[in-house]
């Protein structure tokens, strides 16, 4: 039995044909893999990536569940991120379809996301909005499943940005709570705070409003983003003094930054009943490859996102990633490194604004990093860090020795 796919490899591979036997499946079962040099969610045709059908697997949040990947939106609606230039409203709806249809069910959005576009009833809550209701249309029981998460932003002058009254006392988080409500056509399913802040009012206002707003139907369920233990442990009680269980932290979370994962925090937030949600998995695109493919032969891809010496550093890392992929049925470096994340109990939620990021994407769900891939790449991982540590440490002594008036 062949099966045709597509993979993505590092330096050291010749392009073609690769036979990938699986263990257990019999006697000449085998997947024939096509390596290439190219990868990384860039394509923008419907047929750039092949759809894989697979069984989404589910994460519980709160009192219901959501699919084990989530995607984010941080981008529609943005024109100083290229909406309506280099993508529109017809490409992230084809993206936000196939997503869904595909059985993702949780996403991603804010008030402040895209927020310039919300005269024109194009911010990425109204996005999000509109495509939910015409899924309600076409496929009812598909729409209940659905989570929108949103997020209130707790800088006093948010107003500035998305209307509204200055940010301060319960009244404020409510009233936040009813606008994203009105842009997103339906009840918040889970509020996040943005972001610790030293909220004007203080949390026990934060946690008063976001009861309010769930007592009046505004918001299902309640999260925060970006908070650490001690901020964690503080509105989880005060959360639950007001009847209100926090159900998810939102935090940054990948392969080359498991800060949340070294530090403790995935393993609180699991003791808690906290659902860890990771945004940036893919490392802001570092983590598909798009930014090292042909490295071997012409160096990296030229970008002002990372220097080229962040990217010759990262590179075996996303190597690694590649020829895992390789041999785990054709997986491209942005899956492995998806399924790592999810692998930790998280679930990511990377941004997605066409057809062919969401396929890639899709193909990171229904299965799972074997134990040993994992060791394997918190191994390498490990070493990167503490040379990485030792390195500037080496820097910072040499320093000291030389001193300011040093001839060295």
């Amino acid at each position: 039995l062949l099966r045709a796919g597509i993979c993505h490899v590092g330096s050291g591979f010749t392009p073609g044909l690769v036979s990938v036997r699986h263990p257990g499946r019999g006697a000449g079962t085998a997947t024939w893999v096509r390596c290439d040099m190219s990868d990384g969610l860039s394509g923008v045709g419907d047929d750039d990536v092949p759809v894989t059908k697979f069984e989404m697997g589910k994460v519980p949040l709160g009192k219901r569940s959501i699919s084990e990947l989530g995607f984010g939106t941080i981008a529609w609606g943005d024109v100083d991120r290229g909406f309506g230039v280099d993508f529109g409203k017809p490409m992230v709806e084809q993206a936000f379809r196939e997503m869904v249809e595909g059985g993702v069910s949780l996403i991603d959005t804010a008030e402040v996301y895209g927020y310039k576009g919300m005269e024109h009833g194009e911010s990425s809550e109204h996005l999000v909005g509109s495509f939910l209701d015409d899924l309600r249309e076409r496929d009812p029981s598909r729409s209940v499943d659905c989570v929108a998460a949103s997020k209130f932003f707790p800088v006093p002058w948010t107003n500035m940005l998305v209307g509204g009254g200055l940010r301060i006392g319960r009244q404020a988080v409510v009233d936040a709570a009813r606008a994203s409500s009105e842009r997103l056509g339906r009840p918040v399913d889970l509020y996040q705070l943005h972001f610790p802040f030293p909220y004007f009012g203080g949390s026990d206002a934060l946690c008063e409003g976001l009861a309010e707003a769930v007592d009046l139907g505004l918001v299902k369920s309640v999260g925060v983003c970006n908070f650490e233990r001690a901020e964690l442990e503080h509105f989880h009680g005060a959360l639950g003094r007001l009847g209100v269980p926090l159900v998810s932290n939102q935090v940054k979370f990948n392969l080359l930054d498991r800060r949340v994962h070294t530090s403790g925090l995935l393993d609180t937030c699991r003791e808690m009943g906290v659902t860890v949600l990771a945004y940036e998995p893919l490392e802001g695109g570092l983590l598909t490859g798009k930014y090292h493919n042909g490295q071997h032969i012409y160096g990296p891809a030229p970008t002002t996102m990372f220097s080229p010496e962040e990217l010759v550093e990262r590179r075996p890392i996303v190597n690694l990633c590649r020829f895992i992929g390789t041999f785990d049925g054709g997986k491209t470096t942005a899956q492995v490194a998806l399924n790592y994340v999810m692998s930790k109990g998280a679930v990511p939620i990377p941004g997605c604004k066409n057809v062919a990021q969401a396929r890639e994407l899709l193909g990171s769900c229904g299965w799972r990093l074997s134990k040993t891939d994992v060791e394997v790449l918190d191994e390498r991982m490990d070493y990167f860090e503490k040379q990485k540590t030792l390195a500037g440490k080496t820097e910072s002594l040499s320093k000291e020795i030389q001193g300011p008036g040093s001839c060295w």
